[in-house]
């Protein structure tokens, strides 16, 4: 995917009062190739009890090459200024099997193991050659049981689970020269040697009445940088895996009311929860983002014969203020760059099929 950037001044910088002219281009092509073959099969090898395996062959490479070049009345012409072309390519076997025994017809439990990998790429500047940075790998472990009542009114889901990660790409945006600890003015993926993610999660629902359910939803995890040594990082930083709460949840209800008609209305509310949040690698403490809820209101109209529909409702129904995400830039006068989510706002939609 070829791209093009220029950046021009004829009167910012000037000599002895005279403006000096400056142009320069940056043209960059990133070429991405994948290719994966799997297989996959099932075995009920015992009454209830049933194997799934499967395993999955990828093979991804990227070819990129950048030319930068200077023009300038006075300062000279520089065409190109520099020229480099980087590829690599990047392969793995990512097996995967899982048991699972039904108890009844509404109880069953599971086991699974699964490996992923994630492709390397390249971290680079405008002048520099690119390095390459490692692809990275999982390997995750779930365990689960599933259950519902007899007459469906109530479900519920209990899952534990552990990842452990080899490589863990973390975008930074604070790196140090490692000989003198100055900023670097780089923003690279660095590779973390292990990481874990670990927790439980649980789901279930409620049909209370025909026309009442309610259902939740409860996650808390512990997630652990266990090894990050790369000297570029400074020190005492990095010691929270970012967009990984301790806790998450939601608890949600819905009315149904059907017209004489057969025509639905029904009408539903939300609240979900999300504890503290580091929004960036860096740990810049501006960048963290404490717990918050957010309050949500909807209503839906279905016709009798499913052709016609309305939406509607309003979301962060108590205007929360909430970041999202962030980069940290501290190498870069120090700033910080938060993005936020919607403040309370309202939709309404209207639907036909043919």
């Amino acid at each position: 995917m070829p791209s093009s950037q220029v950046s021009n001044s004829d009167d910012f910088l000037k000599f002895f009062g005279d403006p000096i002219s400056f142009l320069r281009t940056s043209d960059d092509d990133l070429q991405n190739k994948s290719m994966a073959f799997f297989a996959t099969g099932n075995w009920e090898f015992k009454d209830g009890w049933e194997m799934s395996a499967g395993v999955r062959y990828s093979k991804d490479s990227k070819d990129y090459s950048r030319t930068t070049s200077y023009f300038s009345d006075t300062l000279g012409n520089r065409d190109p200024d520099a020229a480099f072309s980087v590829s690599d390519d990047w392969a793995a076997w990512t097996p995967t099997a899982s048991i699972q025994k039904a108890f009844s017809k509404n109880s069953m439990a599971y086991v699974s193991a699964t490996r992923g990998f994630k492709s390397g790429g390249f971290n680079g500047r405008s002048t520099v050659i690119p390095e390459t940075y490692r692809p990275e790998y999982v390997w995750s472990y779930e365990a689960g049981l599933k259950l519902q009542s007899e007459d469906g009114f109530y479900t519920g889901r209990f899952a534990v689970f552990h990842s452990s990660y080899e490589d863990f790409q973390a975008r930074v945006s604070e790196v140090q020269d490692p000989e003198n600890f100055l900023p670097t003015f780089a923003f690279p993926v660095l590779n973390v040697e292990k990481t874990t993610i670990k927790g439980i999660e649980f789901e279930g629902s409620a049909k209370f009445t025909e026309n009442f359910v309610m259902s939740g939803e409860f996650g808390w995890q512990d997630a652990q940088f266990d090894k990050f040594t790369d000297p570029r990082i400074p020190p005492g930083s990095h010691q929270h895996v970012p967009f990984s709460p301790d806790f998450t949840a939601r608890l949600a209800m819905t009315y149904a009311h059907a017209f004489r008609d057969n025509s639905l209305v029904s009408f539903s509310a939300d609240v979900s929860y999300r504890s503290e949040t580091w929004l960036s690698v860096d740990n810049a403490p501006g960048l963290r983002q404490g717990s918050y809820a957010l309050v949500g209101f909807y209503t839906h109209w279905d016709s009798s014969d499913g052709r016609w529909s309305v939406r509607g409702g309003v979301r962060n129904l108590t205007d929360e203020v909430y970041r999202t995400d962030a980069q940290e830039f501290s190498g870069i006068a120090g700033i910080q760059t938060a993005y936020y989510g919607l403040p309370r706002n309202y939709y309404v939609s209207f639907g036909m099929r043919f």
